[in-house]
């Protein structure tokens, strides 16, 4: 079901939110405050941003990036039709990373 926001919660794993997962959503969130957090957000840009944090948090092993990605984007909420901001994305990241 959308939220108020526009933004629709993505298929959730059972196991609890890890240290490392927690910290890659933080960072995705720390990112898209920096940069034009009053844009509107897009499917592109999240499988974007979750590739990125991913690489940077494993950028010698490409197994441990790609395990953490989809662990990622299992937290990280679809965009539908491009109603919600970077900024208020990012709210939705770190209330995610915070619960769990």
């Amino acid at each position: 079901m959308p939220e108020r926001n526009g933004a629709t919660s993505a298929p959730t794993s059972p196991t609890p939110l890890t240290h490392e997962v927690r910290d890659g959503l933080r960072r995705i969130a720390d990112k898209l405050n920096r940069r034009k957090p009053d844009h509107l957000m897009t499917t592109a840009q999240r499988l974007a941003v979750a590739l990125t944090i991913s690489d940077d948090i494993h950028p010698n092993d490409a197994v441990a990036a790609e395990e953490l990605e989809r662990q990622l984007l299992r937290r990280m909420p679809f965009v539908d039709g491009n109603v919600v901001t970077r900024g208020e994305y990012a709210l939705w990241l770190r209330k995610t990373s915070w619960s769990a």
